[in-house]
């Protein structure tokens, strides 16, 4: 399943995070933003169940979003960790886990998983997060390495960018899996979505030395 957001408000965020001129806290925050708002999306697209409140004048009645303490969330790093924070102020309850992986950089853009810490996923709803979604390459094999480590009762991506190539490929593989995304753009240059947003990684935290 895919799912295009054209939150006016999310597309906001991230018109601002796309400015070649922006700086690493700037493009931290908007990170953290958009993250808490494709959460808000993903908590629309759960179960939820009435229930009544106490308040000081009387009973309300009201609703309550059901399985949030059931919620994984996996950032990919580096450039995920921001957009996890703005996931986990919507799924407070949430457990977190990490994975590290890396990408040739010449086709075919193959994909290894050198760190993955996560908790039990099993029966979870499990949310990786990753701003862009290229090749499908490294998507692929994550939830390839996290299938091996348990069976999720949901399995959803949150992306700022992918492209029609790497939702299809992760699709293909994957048939349950839910992505959420901001933008679908189709030209890769050199494994890069054009126009995009540059390095994630590097614009939030540096670009690391060789």
């Amino acid at each position: 399943m895919l799912k295009i957001l054209k939150n006016i408000v999310l597309q906001d965020r991230l018109t601002k995070i796309r400015n070649v001129n922006i700086d690493g806290v700037h493009f931290k925050a908007g990170l953290v933003e958009i993250g808490r708002l494709i959460g808000y999306e993903f908590a629309s697209h759960m179960d939820i169940r009435e229930v009544t409140v106490k308040t000081p004048l009387g009973i309300a009645n009201g609703i309550k979003i059901n399985d949030t303490e059931n919620v994984v969330l996996v950032a990919v790093l580096r450039a995920a960790i921001p957009m996890v924070e703005g996931i986990m102020s919507v799924f407070s309850k949430a457990q977190y886990g990490m994975v590290g992986a890396w990408r040739e950089k010449e086709p075919p853009f193959k994909a290894e998983v050198g760190y993955l810490k996560i908790p039990d996923i099993n029966d979870k709803i499990v949310i990786i997060a990753d701003p862009m979604l290229a090749t499908g390459n490294t998507m692929n094999t994550i939830i390839e390495e996290m299938k091996k480590r348990g069976n999720p009762s949901r399995l959803a991506i949150f992306n700022v960018i992918s492209t029609e190539e790497g939702v299809e490929k992760v699709l293909e593989n994957h048939s349950e899996v839910e992505i959420y995304t901001c933008s679908i753009e189709n030209e890769l240059k050199e494994g890069y979505i054009i126009p995009g947003l540059g390095d994630a990684g590097d614009i939030a935290f540096g670009k690391p030395i060789d």
